[in-house]
């Protein structure tokens, strides 16, 4: 039970002296594009609040407003799905018959 406890230590170690760095920053990357979208999404929405368009301008926000939030949602899931695999420490080897 503590080899798999070591594993992850030993990649914790491994991501703190740069291994996998390019990895790192790319998702780090895509999280901020994700975070980016979704504010801007909220932006979007408070403004329509505000102004209150009627019509296709009312339209088009909706339209870019739902566009924003689903995009901005899946690229974050798909940052943090990756960051799990980062954070994943290397398989245990499997025990051999012949050493």
């Amino acid at each position: 039970m503590l080899e798999g406890f070591d594993r992850y230590l030993r990649r914790q170690r491994d991501l703190a002296t740069g291994v996998d760095a390019d990895l790192v920053q790319g998702n780090r990357r895509k999280f901020r594009l994700a975070i980016s979208l979704i504010g801007v999404a909220f932006l979007l929405l408070g403004i329509d609040r505000i102004i209150k368009p009627h019509g296709l301008i009312q339209e088009v926000f909706g339209w870019l407003l739902g566009v924003l939030l689903v995009s901005g949602t899946l690229i974050a899931m798909w940052a943090g799905q990756e960051r799990a695999f980062l954070d994943k420490p290397e398989p245990k080897k499997p025990s051999s018959l012949f050493k």
